[in-house]
């Protein structure tokens, strides 16, 4: 059963400049559908309000509020501070526009299982998943000095804050499609394969 968390709001990051893809990755059709289309519809049921980040207005065709960053081309470090910026909710869900088979099951199992914490994220096969995770408004001036300062990789920021890591190894709702990243061609063509 689904629940609406209403303390919780929903952040797409969709900002990148897909220069490895060569196009919007979280527009390309998968399936007859946007790939961003896939993350919409497991997000949805689940949070207040979704907001995609990007600064491409193309997004808008989806129906929910689309918002640019605040500090361009640092990638995903600049998406999650622009969605803790924006936020009127003190936790938020974040998550990248090219994983399509994301569920909403695994959404709130993270939701269920991050609370007390800054931020909480899974571990997948010993790897930190920092864009499938809940990230709270009050880590927003942190995040902003750490930037500052040049550290812009996810692994680095997430460390400097009070972060609970949820195993999920070995759980049902969590196969290693879950976490796939649609970044390059290949990527695409092997996510194509596992449908």
């Amino acid at each position: 059963m689904t629940i609406k968390n209403t303390q919780f709001n929903g952040y797409i990051l969709a900002g990148g400049k897909s220069s490895r893809m060569g196009v919007d990755k979280g527009l390309m059709l998968f399936k007859g559908k946007a790939i961003i289309e896939y993350v919409i519809e497991q997000i949805q049921p689940v949070v207040q309000k979704v907001v995609i980040i990007s600064n491409n207005p193309e997004y808008k065709i989806f129906g929910v509020e689309v918002i640019p960053d605040l500090i361009k081309d640092i990638g995903p470090a600049g998406g999650i501070y622009t969605a803790l910026q924006h936020t009127d909710n003190n936790l938020n869900f974040m998550l990248s526009c090219d994983m399509p088979f994301i569920t909403k099951e695994a959404i709130q199992y993270i939701i269920k299982n991050a609370m007390q914490s800054q931020i909480g994220l899974p571990v997948h096969k010993d790897k930190l998943e920092p864009l499938f995770g809940v990230y709270s408004k009050e880590c927003s001036n942190t995040w902003f000095e750490l930037i500052s300062k040049g550290i812009i990789k996810l692994q680095d920021l997430v460390v400097s804050f009070n972060l609970k890591t949820i195993d999920v190894e070995n759980h049902s709702l969590f196969n290693d499609s879950l976490f796939m990243n649609i970044n390059t061609k290949k990527d695409f063509e092997t996510a194509i394969k596992q449908t």
